[in-house]
């Protein structure tokens, strides 16, 4: 690495001259739309595999596409007598970060980095994505040095920026986060200067939501990514006031977009797939449109079920609409496992986002974001593009996982390095998440009750010694951070009831973490924001009936955990409340929640069909079924 940041040094002295490429983030496509794809990359592959800049130009349209193993297919079909160029090594590396080959990716990005020369554009590209990558590997210390000298380059690119405060809060270097925030702060300020430069990585703006309360910053980013990612999109087509044919059955037509992951919500876990699975079928017909792995379960009763992981949006768009769907669900949030520009055509009259946003999508195509009155109150519409649609309850199902049929043995707090009969503090948030202010929270609770201890996730290393240094200056001993290591999810389940109080992050929420913690018996402490990601965990301690564990600033914050730590009677009261709250059938009462769903969703479809356009829908329970 010292090697290329010398080259990197070098070739720097002769950037801002440099001619831009246009290998940029983009990645929009560059062949015509309205031609057959597949049968275009065959023939240019025939005819061009000497051609580099065609070879490219149909990679690049293929990447766009979704289509990230013929990006690699199409890329080794360029003759081997042709030198691989920076561009070639970059795409390259986007099509295996597409497919999570991020070691290999690495290298390709390297590669590109050593062969970039002058040209500006491919050197800030190969930072970004090295840095991506790097990131991925938890090699915080190098994918910092890529992103700051990212921002060297271009201090107003706003992809540069976010990347940055994103190395700085991995590598827990406050004062640099707090610089980083600053510069992307001013990127929001100075919107022209910023909106015109290209995004040289896909720019998540939900990996800001963990360190800033700023909805407004927030909106911003996401409609600058959707533009620079889809274009300005379908514009909304004019509502129809007669049902469409295949309605004559007395059934409308729901499609869902599930992605991969279920942790991060925007796969379909058990709970959210029992709410689908509950609804009345002899009104709602459900199309499911799944990139899940070929051996996830179908635990929905779908009219039909899609296996989407290797359909590029054009066809999987052409697909939904072929279905003739009413109203079109998105679950797979802005991150790697988005589908959001499916939505971006417009396939359905009616489009939602649901589960995998935490804040607006910033896209003008789509029409609603389900929330709840707590994380999406109606005054706060200001802060979406999209028009508030809120369930009566918690926006995402609060039912507990299910037991497995031979649970692990709950250990013993020696076995996990904590001391018995000491207040136990426990954030299982990822380092990341942690802001200073966060922690300088953290230590004054730990200093009020002299007998605690902090259990923390462990960090790298280097972030280990950076929280160790942190508590010590604050006069703390460092022996009070526990670290605990990664365990499989059940294992981990099994330990959390070694904890006498969860604490929450600010301004990120940990609304798993939390829920898991809720689930095993386990009280949260949270602070409530401004926006979405800000007030989850207050929605979830809403339903389990615990206003109490949430706090509107960090001296309340303290001030109640002090409270509970030190008054063994109020943590007793407190955890009986929660262990009748779990066994309630409020939050475990699938159908209900499956009937305010479905009654929320056919709201926005009559609107529709009434051929009224979009509006802001207050919590409205379900009339209840026959």
């Amino acid at each position: 690495m010292d090697a290329l940041r010398s080259a990197l040094a070098a070739a720097s002295l002769h950037a801002g001259s440099a001619p831009r490429t246009d290998l940029h983030g983009a990645l929009r496509p560059m062949l015509p739309r309205g031609e057959p794809l597949r049968g275009m990359v065959t023939l240019a592959l025939d005819q061009h595999r000497r051609d580099t800049a065609i070879c490219l130009r149909t990679a690049e349209s293929l990447l766009a596409q979704y289509r990230p193993t013929e990006v690699l297919d199409c890329l080794d079909q360029l003759d081997t007598s042709i030198e691989r160029s920076a561009a070639w090594h970059l795409v390259r590396a986007s099509a295996l970060s597409a497919l999570r080959d991020d070691r290999q990716a690495v290298r390709d990005a390297t590669a590109a980095m050593a062969k970039a020369g002058p040209d500006a554009a491919l050197h800030q590209r190969a930072l970004l994505q090295l840095g991506q990558g790097l990131t991925r590997l938890q090699d915080h210390a190098e994918a910092g040095w890529c992103y700051r000298t990212a921002l060297a380059a271009q201090p107003q690119a706003a992809d540069a920026a976010l990347a940055s405060a994103l190395g700085s809060a991995a590598d827990l270097d406050w004062d640099a986060h707090s610089t980083h925030l600053d510069r992307l702060l001013a990127c929001m300020a100075h919107p022209p200067a910023s909106a015109h430069l290209p995004l040289v990585v896909p720019l998540d703006p939900g990996q800001l939501l963990p360190l800033l309360d700023h909805p407004l910053l927030h909106r911003w980013l996401a409609a600058l990514a959707c533009q620079q990612r889809h274009g300005a999109g379908t514009t909304r087509e004019k509502p129809k006031t007669a049902a469409r044919d295949h309605r004559r059955q007395g059934r409308w037509r729901l499609g869902i977009l599930t992605g991969g992951r279920e942790r991060s919500g925007s796969a379909l876990d058990p709970s959210v797939a029992a709410l689908f699975d509950a609804f009345d079928q002899k009104h709602v017909a459900l199309y499911l449109y799944s990139d899940a792995r070929s051996d996830h379960p179908r635990v929905v009763t779908a009219t039909r079920w899609h296996d989407s992981r290797h359909t590029s949006t054009e066809d999987l768009v052409g697909i939904i609409r072929g279905d003739r769907i009413d109203l079109l669900l998105d679950l797979t949030g802005p991150g790697e496992d988005s589908r959001l520009g499916v939505l971006a055509h417009r396939p359905a009259p009616v489009q939602a986002a649901w589960l995998g946003h935490a804040g607006t999508t910033g896209a003008p195509w789509v029409d609603y974001l389900i929330g709840d009155p707590v994380v999406t109150p109606l005054a706060a519409q200001a802060q979406f593009s999209e028009c508030i649609a809120q369930l009566p309850g918690c926006h995402r199902p609060t039912r507990p996982p299910r037991p497995p049929a031979q649970p692990p043995v709950p250990p013993r707090r020696t076995d996990c390095g904590l001391p018995d009969g000491a207040p136990v503090l426990a954030s299982f948030n990822p380092p990341e998440r942690i802001t200073g202010a966060q922690f300088r929270a953290w230590c004054q609770i730990l200093s009020a009750v002299p007998d605690s201890v902090l259990w923390l996730r462990a960090p790298a290393p280097d972030a280990q010694r950076h929280l160790r240094a942190s508590v010590a200056r604050a006069g703390i001993d460092p022996v009070r951070l526990v670290f605990a290591p990664a365990v499989p999810p059940q294992a981990h389940l099994a330990r959390l009831p070694l904890a006498d109080l969860v604490l929450d992050c600010f301004p990120g929420n940990a609304e798993t973490a939390a829920r898991d913690a809720l689930s095993t018996g386990v009280p949260v402490l949270t602070r409530i924001g401004q926006g979405f990601a800000a007030r989850r965990t207050a929605s979830l301690l809403a339903a389990f009936r615990l206003p109490g564990l949430v706090c509107t600033d960090t001296e309340h914050y303290v001030r109640t955990a002090v409270h509970l730590l030190r008054d063994a009677d109020a943590m007793a009261q407190l955890k009986a409340r929660l262990a009748t709250a779990r066994t309630s059938a409020l939050h475990r009462d699938t159908e209900c929640s499956a009937r305010d769903l479905e009654h929320l969703l056919a709201r926005m479809v009559a609107r529709h069909d009434a051929g009224l356009p979009p509006t802001p829908l207050a919590a409205e329970p379900a009339p209840r079924r026959d």
